[in-house]
């Protein structure tokens, strides 16, 4: 998929034909917490953000980023190439394969299919070097339009392959599946994504599931659980974060920590304001002073 991340955009092509309108733009998806720069943290101490406030926008900007990495690709190869093959019917359409050099392992391309119901198909495809589309493409992401969906009102899904993509092309460092259901119209956004043995190639693995809902004024929500072993004793528990937050930044975080070797639920609140410093924290297990 690196690829299609520097392709040179060439003119605008006519994309309803294919069926390729309605493909989600990252913008679309992407869920917007209000962001604190680095003058909004206090010179004596420079790690003083509220830490549910961290937790939250670097779990956005985990996924915002894989977002962009898949549907900005999809959709800037899309609306600024050329098909390289069109069907008859015009119902379905190819862009590439493309390399970037001779060193690249793989050859990547894009599908779009336009369905008999409405519903639009599309997949981004590896062609090991010196295979051919017809017998060696394989898919390493995939994803579906739903059937009534406009370019300003949309829902559908789409899912990455890591383990496919990295056994065939080692770049793709990571490994495990990734996917996300979403829906949008004009006031916001709402998604969830699921992510399976999640990781880094060579790191441990996580299973997750991360749920998020945006309007676009800038206020949302964020529900995240996943696996960890938080006291190191070689044993999952289950760890759960919900955040809310306005458009100004103000916002408040609750943890819960069950399962596992933790014999009684641990449980945690923070609260921040506008300068996204902890207002007010409790938690089950006198883990820090109250604030």
């Amino acid at each position: 998929m690196t690829t299609l991340l520097f392709l040179t955009a060439c003119g605008q092509f006519g994309d309803d034909d294919y069926g390729t309108d309605t493909l989600p733009t990252e913008e679309q998806l992407h869920v917007n917490i209000p962001i604190a720069s680095d003058s909004a943290k206090s010179p004596s101490d420079p790690d003083d953000w509220a830490t549910y406030y961290e937790g939250t926008r670097n779990v956005t900007e985990h996924v915002n980023g894989m977002i962009t990495f898949v549907l900005g690709s999809v959709y800037l190869v899309t609306h600024t190439q050329k098909p390289s093959w069109v069907n008859d019917e015009k119902t379905e359409a190819q862009w590439g394969p493309y390399s970037d050099s001779g060193l690249d392992p793989v050859e990547t391309g894009v599908r779009v299919t336009k369905n008999d119901d409405g519903s639009v198909s599309w997949a981004v495809f590896f062609v090991p070097n010196g295979g051919t589309v017809e017998t060696d493409a394989l898919n390493v992401a995939e994803g579906l339009v739903d059937a009534g969906s406009t370019r300003g009102e949309a829902s559908g899904s789409f899912g990455v392959d890591f383990d496919t993509a990295n056994s065939l092309d080692p770049a793709v460092n990571l490994a495990g599946q990734w996917e996300v259901m979403y829906a949008y119209d004009a006031e916001g956004v709402a998604a969830v994504a699921t992510a399976s043995n999640y990781g880094w190639e060579n790191w441990p693995r996580i299973d997750a599931q991360y749920a998020y809902d945006e309007d676009y004024t800038g206020a949302g929500t964020m529900d995240l659980a996943y696996n960890k072993d938080v006291n190191w004793t070689g044993t999952d528990e289950i760890v759960t974060l919900r955040s809310r937050w306005q458009a100004d930044g103000m916002g408040r975080g609750d943890a819960t920590i069950t399962g596992g070797d933790v014999a009684d639920e641990v449980t945690s609140s923070e609260c921040w304001g506008t300068d996204f410093k902890t207002s007010y924290w409790t938690d089950s297990i006198g883990l820090y002073d109250q604030v």
